[in-house]
């Protein structure tokens, strides 16, 4: 995208930032680099969530939008992308975040696919682990009056982590995340329907057990570099039924895969909420006992030196070209590995992915 195209000159004039260039682009926005400039030189790197134009009038989507920046605000941990600031303009409502050199969950995956060797399951383990921590911190937030929110995120997935360069995952898009007294069934399905726990593929309400499923997805994929539920069955059944019935593609898991990491496994993926996990917390001391247990086990610099090794491609934008070759080559050679299904957003539903 030409430096010309680039939007948002009442964002420039008003609270100074300058537009780098476009990071990705989703269901209900945009997001762009930019600089944050100040007195004397002062600058910082800031990533800047824009909701698309089309979605400019629908009072649904705005306030969502809205209500993921009031929401992240006050969600300060080390796993959880930071929101800085809400803005509106003449063109439109603007989320000022922490700008993540990284990759993405979804690209380490599909990119790791290609590799002849797998993802050690340590390292998947420990990835999901940190993922784990930020929900858990999400789920026990308190009002100012100290009566616990009960945040749920609904949209637990590979598009919502990044991993930075240091080896730091980060759960991010609480675009449709909600506190529990307002999670009930929606008219119209949000969210990725490849991740959705089956509770809320049905349109039941949903608590924190829904992350425990979508994250217990997440770290299937990681660990099989396959998804855990086909788009469709041999039969034609499309992904919205596999999901509402919980069936999963379990042949997909190494074969010599750990029973204690499958039995974790398992429980995170129980079709019944009240035989998966208490809480999050639970699921992260769960998945940090079966790392460090025995003695030393990975840490971020691990997962640093992992990047750097394995996946220097996705690091340096001056290999964008050969990164896109290799995700196109993968399509072709491991079509079952792909963008999940997205719900269509609506007046009545709506998704967010990066």
């Amino acid at each position: 995208m030409g430096r010309t195209k680039l939007p948002f000159t009442a964002l420039n004039d008003t609270y100074r930032y300058r537009i780098v260039r476009e990071i990705a682009s989703g269901g209900m926005g945009t997001i762009f680099e930019a600089m944050q400039l100040g007195a004397n030189g002062f600058s910082k790197r800031v990533a800047i969530k824009t909701l698309l134009p089309r979605l400019a009038g629908n009072k649904r989507f705005i306030d969502m939008f809205i209500d993921e920046a009031k929401l992240v605000a006050n969600l300060v941990h080390e796993n959880i992308i930071q929101i800085y600031h809400l803005s509106q303009t003449s063109e439109g409502w603007h989320i000022v975040m922490e700008y993540v050199n990284g990759i993405s969950l979804h690209d380490f995956i599909r990119t790791h696919a290609l590799m002849p060797e797998p993802l050690p399951p340590k390292l998947a383990v420990f990835i999901t682990s940190r993922i784990a921590r930020a929900l858990a911190y999400a789920h026990s937030r308190t009002s100012e009056d100290g009566e616990p929110l009960n945040i749920v995120h609904r949209d637990v997935c590979p598009n919502n982590v990044l991993i930075t360069t240091e080896g730091l995952p980060k759960l991010g898009d609480f675009g449709i995340a909600k506190a529990a007294s307002t999670v009930m069934p929606e008219r119209g399905l949000m969210g990725k329907l490849y991740y959705m726990a089956p509770e809320q593929a049905r349109k039941e309400a949903v608590d924190f057990r829904a992350d425990i499923y979508s994250l217990g997805l997440v770290l299937f994929e990681l660990l099989s570099l396959r998804p855990a539920r086909r788009f469709a069955d041999e039969d034609g059944e499309d992904v919205l039924h596999l999901a509402e019935d919980g069936r999963l593609n379990w042949d997909a898991l190494p074969k010599d895969l750990d029973s204690a990491l499958r039995a974790i496994l398992e429980k995170m993926l129980a079709n019944d909420p009240q035989e998966r996990y208490a809480d999050t917390n639970e699921v992260g001391y769960a998945l940090e006992y079966y790392i460090y247990h025995s003695g030393y086990g990975p840490t971020v610099v691990t997962i640093e030196q992992y990047l750097t090794t394995h996946f220097a491609a996705l690091l340096d934008p001056r290999l964008l070209a050969a990164r896109e070759r290799n995700m196109a080559m993968l399509e072709r050679t491991q079509p079952f590995v792909t963008q999940p299904p997205v719900v269509t957003p609506s007046t009545e539903s709506a998704t967010t992915q990066r």
